[in-house]
């Protein structure tokens, strides 16, 4: 008779729901959550602009290199080097297999030769975490910033609440938003 073999608790979970493991593997991998997230993306790019930036006098956001970007309209002094402003930067992060969470940033041109100076004078908002103050490197365009997190968001009973995510990005955006006049003051003293 053979040897009985124990199982890890984890391996054991895998094999106990074997037919639900290979289908999540299959969504992860395959195009079904590349499409989830391009949707969920695209409705949080929508939501934002319908509901904080477009009644502020702000563009609409704008997908580029997996962030959404926007800037006021009335402010081209916010240009900080030819092609690149100071703007809100929103990333959504995969909820696997990403390396980061996702995030609400004040984006700052890293090859704007005041940034420094510029982000020394930021104050962040409630909530927020300034660069200065992070115990982790951050990217060079990174200033004040807010993140979040898929897990802040799973209940007690262990269910997404998706409302309150996207109200998390619409708070934080709205504090960005309302960063507006500081940083015009900020801007006019540097120049």
């Amino acid at each position: 008779m053979p040897k009985a073999c124990s199982l890890t608790p984890k391996f054991k979970l895998i094999a106990d729901h074997l037919k639900a493991v290979r289908m999540l593997e299959e969504y992860v991998n395959g195009v079904g959550l590349k499409k989830d997230m391009q949707d969920l993306s695209n409705h949080l790019q929508h939501e934002l602009s319908r509901s904080v930036l477009q009644p502020a006098g702000w563009s609409d956001l704008q997908a580029e290199k997996g962030c959404l970007y926007s800037t006021p309209k009335s402010k081209p002094k916010w240009r900080a080097v030819k092609g690149a402003f100071i703007k809100v930067e929103i990333y959504l992060a995969w909820p696997v297999q990403d390396d980061c969470e996702s995030y609400v940033n004040l984006y700052v041109p890293p090859k704007w030769k005041k940034r420094s100076e510029f982000r020394g004078k930021l104050k962040a908002p409630i909530g927020f975490q300034h660069v200065k103050d992070s115990d982790v490197e951050l990217a060079d365009e990174t200033s004040v910033f807010k993140d979040v997190p898929y897990e802040s968001y799973v209940g007690a009973d262990g269910l997404f609440d998706f409302a309150a995510f996207i109200d998390a990005f619409q708070e934080a955006t709205k504090a960005i938003v309302n960063m507006e006049k500081s940083i015009d003051k900020i801007l006019e003293g540097m120049a």
